[in-house]
């Protein structure tokens, strides 16, 4: 196998109160890292992050979230050896149950051929145009997913700078959220998005490979070989 993109997948955001956000999402036979990223966007703190996800009911791991302070809210969470084949749920649970207006989405890649170990997340956040943060702890040969929650909404469109994952423009006329990837440059990989000042909130995460398996034949069937033949002498 060769460490590579499985398959993405993308919820439909919610512009309403809600308790959480599910949507599908299929693994290949041979997927066996998948990466979950989230944003929220809402006035109150308790109501614009999540208590868990869950991927055909296993409980997944966060691997990181920022928040702007203001209003938005963007998390990581990830899943290893997951299940395969037909479409299966992801739950993203908010830690409000009762939460009021809010903006939520979120969506999916999985990996084929991933460590289960992915890098230290790295986060950013601030008042600008053109959002970015910068994963440090990236090497060459990852992958890096990120994702920016704004508060940009109607007022412009957020274009990602790497390979698109998934988008939601103009949530609830408030929110845009982009989740991209991109091949690491090494340590220190620039996330960035093109995009009107606005206030936001990004993450980033290298995806490793797997270490790779020994190639070549074993001790025990160099030692099953026959002796090569030396000149001069009889056989």
């Amino acid at each position: 196998m060769t460490f590579g993109v499985d398959a993405i997948s993308h919820a439909t955001a919610l512009s309403t109160g809600a308790a959480n956000i599910t949507w599908a999402h299929t693994n290949g036979a041979n997927a066996n890292k998948l990466v979950i990223p989230l944003g929220t966007g809402a006035a109150a703190v308790n109501e614009r992050n999540f208590s868990g996800v869950a991927y055909n009911g296993i409980a997944c791991d966060q691997v990181g979230e920022v928040d702007d302070g203001s209003y938005e809210h963007a998390e990581i969470w990830r899943l290893n050896n997951p299940a395969t084949g037909s479409a299966l749920n992801i739950v993203a649970t908010l830690v409000s149950s009762a939460p009021n207006a809010n903006e939520t989405a979120g969506g999916a890649i999985s990996f084929i051929d991933a460590d289960a170990a992915e890098g230290a997340p790295s986060t950013n956040t601030a008042t600008s145009s053109n959002p970015s943060v910068t994963v440090a702890d990236s090497a060459n040969g990852d992958i890096v997913v990120s994702l920016v929650s704004s508060d940009l909404g109607s007022d412009g469109t957020t274009n990602n700078n790497g390979v698109a994952v998934w988008e939601d423009e103009d949530v609830g006329s408030d929110s845009d959220y982009n989740c991209q990837r991109q091949d690491a440059t090494g340590a220190n990989t620039v996330c960035s998005w093109t995009a009107n000042s606005t206030t936001w909130a990004a993450i980033g995460v290298a995806i490793k490979a797997a270490a790779a398996a020994a190639t070549g034949p074993s001790f025990r069937e160099r030692s099953r070989r026959p002796a090569p033949f030396a000149p001069g002498i009889a056989r």
